[in-house]
């Protein structure tokens, strides 16, 4: 096969990110698993209650999942000359800034049926209601999709 057909085949590095929307149901799912866990002795193939089942529906309700993908470099770049770094802070790149503009770039939220551009003003809602620790997992989303280097070190195959 030619680059030229494998370059019309390329796809990007993908990652799913769940996020629950209703923080205080998914802490009583993490409840109500520890409690079926210390009542089950941990053993594993015990079936889950009907109250971790309940509340494990009720939390996949009350959740989007967010698909991050991977960025040509030169896009990237750009992203990361446009966030120029903060005075006094040692940084390449404004930290606070670019991860929630590369990741607006590529975000969509995949469906059971297929994947959505997520409307501009629905994004900026979701992003200033993440917490400190969401945000973390977002931004680390974008590193590992565009700076994974397992890509990068392929050895020949067989």
């Amino acid at each position: 096969m030619s680059l030229k057909s494998k370059l019309k085949a390329r796809k990007p590095e993908q990652m799913d990110l769940i996020f629950c929307l209703d923080r205080p149901l998914l802490k009583e799912l993490e409840s109500a698993q520890v409690e079926h866990a210390r009542d089950t002795e941990g053993r594993v193939s015990v079936p889950k209650s009907k109250r971790v089942k309940d509340l494990e529906a009720a939390v996949k309700d009350a959740s989007v999942t967010i698909r991050i993908s991977s960025l040509p470099w030169e896009e990237y770049n750009e992203l990361m000359l446009a966030h120029p770094p903060r005075d006094g802070y040692d940084e390449q790149f404004n930290s606070s800034t670019f991860f929630e503009a590369a990741a607006k770039a590529t975000a969509v939220e995949v469906t059971p049926k297929s994947t959505v551009p997520i409307p501009e003003e629905d994004w900026d809602e979701f992003v200033a209601g993440l917490t400190d620790g969401e945000y973390d997992r977002l931004a680390g989303a974008i590193v590992a999709v565009n700076r994974n280097t397992a890509t990068v070190n392929i050895a020949p195959l067989g």
